[in-house]
């Protein structure tokens, strides 16, 4: 049972990285997308210009997936970590305390996914 919840946390642990890896791909697009946006703008050239010549995805729109891309893993290793952690005898409220949250909200991951 230990083992299942060890490689629940590994799995975990491992679409963080994978994900993280995107982030920092999205992340240094965007900072090249601010570059050209603040030179457009430097430049002189109008917003509604700036706005129709930027590509698709939009600078927003990589913020809004690289934000719901963490909360999403985060959500993932937070349930994984305290079932992980219950299943080697952790109680919930030590469990809560290390995850700054209620008994309550352990209670509730522990019941979610599994």
């Amino acid at each position: 049972m230990a083992a299942d919840h060890r490689r629940e946390l590994r799995e975990a642990l491992e679409e963080i990285d994978n994900a993280t890896r995107e982030n920092v791909a999205r992340s240094q697009e965007i900072q090249t997308r601010v570059e050209w946006l603040m030179e457009s703008l430097d430049e002189g050239v109008d917003i509604i210009e700036i706005a129709e010549n930027e590509p698709k995805p939009k600078i927003v729109e990589m913020i809004t997936t690289n934000i719901e891309t963490l909360q999403s893993i985060g959500s993932q290793l937070r349930q994984a970590e305290a079932r992980a952690l219950r299943a080697e005898g952790a109680t919930m409220e030590w469990i809560a305390d290390l995850f700054g949250v209620t008994r309550q909200r352990i209670s509730a991951l522990l019941r979610q996914g599994g």
